[in-house]
């Protein structure tokens, strides 16, 4: 009798966990195809809501990481500091901001890091790459960034906007004479670019 009521429950624990197994695959189907659709049409933001679920609900799907980060990073709905604001407002703001930046990062570091491991020769990996050196210059981390362009171009010879935001930071940085190497750099591969077309 105990082994009958055993076989009957595991039943029962079986067909009710089928129809949740289902509802979340018709979930994950959904909500994949509103985050493609959402990047395909270049609205990467709006589609955070979906991505946060989405990659909460599903931790080992790489590309839905690096989505949320493309997302986090083209974020426009935190609020910037205004002049007349007081100052702890506007530094608050400012943290909030430069927080998302690093979140985006970190998500880029872990995910392009595995993606440079298991597809050494994926050609979407100087544009990760990128993507995530913008994010550390965004968040404030300039030698980072520089280093992070640096292989995004050496992935990938048509990311030459790279050449152009390392020689900005280090404009900013007051490095002029390598400011003006790198703005060389960009200025000499644009002409080789153009005479290839």
């Amino acid at each position: 009798m105990r082994a009958f009521c055993c076989i009957i429950f595991f039943c029962a624990s079986v067909t009710s966990s089928y129809p949740q197994e289902e509802n979340r695959r018709e979930w994950n189907k959904a909500a994949k195809q509103k985050v493609l659709l959402l990047h395909q049409s270049g609205k990467e933001a709006e589609s955070l809501p979906f991505l946060e679920e989405y990659v909460k609900k599903n931790p080992n799907e790489l590309i839905y990481k690096l989505y949320l980060a493309r997302a986090l990073f083209w974020r426009a709905d935190l609020e910037l500091p205004g002049h007349s604001e007081d100052v702890f407002s506007r530094m608050e703001k400012v943290r909030k901001i430069r927080d998302n930046y690093l979140r985006a990062a970190s998500l880029f570091e872990e995910n392009v890091g595995y993606l440079e491991k298991v597809s050494p020769r994926d050609p979407d990996l100087g544009k990760w790459t990128f993507l995530w050196a913008m994010s550390e210059w965004y968040a404030g981390r300039e030698d980072r960034a520089i280093q992070l362009f640096k292989k995004s171009f050496k992935h990938d010879f048509r990311l030459n906007q790279a050449n152009y935001n390392i020689a900005a930071i280090y404009e900013s940085l007051g490095q002029i004479l390598d400011s003006q190497i790198y703005y060389g750099t960009y200025l000499k591969n644009e002409k080789e670019l153009k005479e290839e077309e």
